[in-house]
């Protein structure tokens, strides 16, 4: 359980951050920064930022200054709303960005510093290591080759329609980190982890870039439309849209759980 919650806030961290880093790069205030949702656990100010840990962490967010300010009626330079609405698409992609690179950096610590595989060394000697460079270019190598296999897998001509089981939710996720654990544990190669922590990464990163209100992939679009138009839609129309959203979102949640209580019952 512990391996599932440290891999559920490593890649939660790593997809606001990439929110925080973005929002600071174009000069947006961040008010509070959350891993989990409900109560918080703990929290400390630093950079002016409130960070947080909250009691559910199964999500996470930032709140950028001035969210709900919509018009930005305080004339605030550093509000969410006062930056361009490509700042904001740019604010918006850059989670998911940050998910799709962490297998480089992944790789990258799983390697670096470790005996060369597969070399017979004589009594006495000492194994080389993996330095940075070489570090680096492997990472690099596994990384692609991993996206490669991703591509492969989706693009494969499937003889039967997908099926519910093939979708997962919390339930599936703590399988396959037990699953990816124990082979770990087994073998003493922690490369398969690695392997497990890096996909999932990235699953949440192309998740979040589907075209739908409320993920971000709904925002870069909203905000892209507004930069065409030069022009914010009106409030009405987004809540529309983030309602529409929402319920999609809410379907993919249920599509989810049914398929983790199907897992459970061993259908």
């Amino acid at each position: 359980m512990l391996t599932f919650l440290g891999i559920i806030v490593l890649v939660i961290f790593i997809h606001e951050l990439g929110h925080y880093v973005a929002a600071r790069a174009c000069g947006v205030a961040v008010d509070s920064f959350s891993i989990g949702f409900g109560k918080v656990l703990l929290k400390k100010k630093l950079w002016g930022t409130e960070w947080r840990l909250s009691l559910i962490p199964l999500g996470g967010y930032i709140k950028p200054r001035g969210e709900q300010d919509y018009n930005n009626a305080k004339d605030d330079p550093q509000s969410f709303w006062a930056v361009s609405a490509w700042r904001r698409a740019f604010i918006a992609v850059m989670g998911p960005v940050f998910n799709l690179l962490l297998p480089w950096p992944l790789y990258f610590m799983l390697l670096v510093g470790q005996p060369y595989p597969d070399v017979v060394v004589p009594d006495g000697a000492q194994a080389g290591r993996i330095g940075v460079v070489e570090a680096a270019v492997y990472s690099d190598r596994i990384a692609r080759k991993m996206y490669s296999s991703i591509w492969e897998a989706a693009t494969m001509p499937r003889e039967e329609p997908m099926s519910i089981k093939e979708v997962g939710g919390p339930v599936a996720v703590y399988e396959f980190t037990e699953q990816a654990r124990k082979r770990s544990v087994d073998t003493g190669d922690w490369g398969f982890l690695i392997d497990w922590i890096a996909f999932f990464s990235i699953n949440l990163g192309v998740i979040n870039l589907l075209p739908i209100p409320v993920l971000d992939g709904g925002h870069i679009g909203i905000s892209v439309v507004e930069g065409i138009r030069r022009k914010k839609l009106a409030v009405k129309t987004r809540n529309v849209l983030n309602i529409i959203g929402a319920v999609l979102v809410f379907g993919i949640f249920a599509l989810a759980i049914s398929s983790d209580i199907l897992r459970l019952a061993g259908i």
